[in-house]
């Protein structure tokens, strides 16, 4: 059995998401339709003899502590099988932090796979699926690594046929809090003050466009040429790419400090191997 895995952890795109209520534990019931993508962040993995795990990144963010769900994962893993789990990890971030695309819980499902079969635990997809639950409501959807339509807090995943069009995914520089943009919602909700049409399909635009002015009067020129969509509760705007004409003008408009990609969608997640 090896003593190392390389992983590579999808990101995915909100292509609709509805907010429905708010739970009486704080969370809030949704309805949204996740697409996998192309742009993985990439994990390594290896057995560690210390009596404990090291997690390390290129991010200029500090992750080496208990709150980053890769260590929780670990822990909660350890916890289950009722057996310690020493790992060293690596994560090369390519997936923009705080941009919507769920980078963390990507990571937080590869760690959940990756140590699965390392250590041969022989846990099954529900298991973790259960497991991953515990550490985020994105979690079970990156460790079934199927397109699908997610209902409850995210957790009720029914799978569907994956997007065929190639997306633009453009990220500006600035991290989104989701909790920050939930409790938005909720005062906005509450004093109706969050006026939504039919065919909106994120209420986080508003919010997010009306709290970053600077975001705002770029996604107004970007839209002129293509339907920019926001994904989760940002930063990340994207669209489809149908027409290349388009795209080339729309591409002079992205200022030169935000990262765009151009992503391919995925059948289904790269991390779904280490599963068989």
């Amino acid at each position: 059995m090896s003593e190392s895995l390389i992983l590579h952890c999808p990101s995915k795109l909100n292509l609709t998401l509805k907010v429905l209520e708010k739970k009486k534990n704080g969370m809030h019931e949704i309805k949204s339709h996740f697409q996998l993508i192309d742009l993985c962040d990439v994990m390594h993995i290896e057995k560690s003899n210390a009596q404990q795990s090291s997690i390390r990144t290129n991010a200029s963010i500090d992750i080496d502590s208990k709150k980053n769900l890769v260590y929780q994962a670990i822990e909660a893993l350890s916890k289950h099988v009722a057996r310690e789990l020493h790992c060293n990890i690596i994560i090369e971030k390519n997936i923009p932090i705080g941009g919507g695309l769920g980078g963390g819980s990507s990571n937080a499902a590869a760690a959940l796979i990756g140590i699965n079969k390392l250590f041969s635990l022989q846990l099954d997809i529900s298991e973790l699926m259960k497991i991953g639950l515990k550490l985020g409501a994105d979690v079970p959807f990156f460790v079934l690594g199927k397109n699908a339509i997610a209902s409850g807090i995210g957790e009720q995943l029914s799978e569907i046929n994956s997007e065929t069009n190639k997306f633009l995914v453009v990220s500006p520089p600035i991290h989104s809090s989701t909790h920050e943009m939930f409790q938005l919602w909720d005062e906005l909700h509450e004093q109706n003050m969050l006026q939504l049409s039919a065919e909106d399909e994120n209420p986080f635009l508003q919010i997010f466009l009306k709290k970053h002015p600077e975001v705002r009067e770029i996604f107004k020129e970007l839209a002129v040429d293509e339907p920019f969509k926001l994904s989760g509760t940002g930063s990340t705007i994207f669209c489809r790419v149908k027409n290349d004409e388009s795209i080339k003008k729309t591409l002079k408009k992205i200022p030169t400090k935000w990262r765009h990609f151009f992503c391919e969608p995925l059948q289904c997640s790269p991390l779904l191997k280490y599963l068989t």
